[in-house]
């Protein structure tokens, strides 16, 4: 039995407008899925207060206000002549990263009573 224009006009009808709340139903899934990876991720972090948090920023800010991006001996430089025959810095490298996270990471450290892990008992 063959279908009318009219019969087949309605199923497509009812076929997208299924397919509409397939789509809205795998977004608001998406969605959810999303917002449960994030609590998961977030669950087991440690709890700290902002009081803490402020200090700890204040740590990592006094750590970087102490370094001396002055001295020259942090530095790599490289330099070429240029078109019209001036000497230019061509590269700068700063060789000081490592000391820079070896202070922020000592200021840190400060901030907490460090026990031995578990493993090392």
């Amino acid at each position: 039995m063959e279908m009318t224009k009219e019969e087949l006009q309605l199923k497509v009808d009812e076929l997208t407008q299924s397919l509409d709340t397939f789509n809205k139903n795998t977004e608001m899934l998406k969605q959810d899925l999303k917002d449960a990876e994030h609590k998961l991720s977030v669950v087991n972090r440690p709890k700290i207060t902002k009081k803490f948090l402020d200090e700890l920023s204040d740590a990592i800010e006094e750590a970087v206000g102490n370094i001396d991006f002055t001295d020259t001996n942090a530095y790599d430089f490289d330099f070429e002549i240029d078109y019209d025959n001036r000497i230019a810095l061509s590269n700068i490298e700063y060789n000081g990263a490592h000391e820079i996270g070896d202070d922020i990471f000592c200021r840190v450290e400060d901030l907490f009573n460090v026990i031995p892990d578990e493993d090392e008992n």
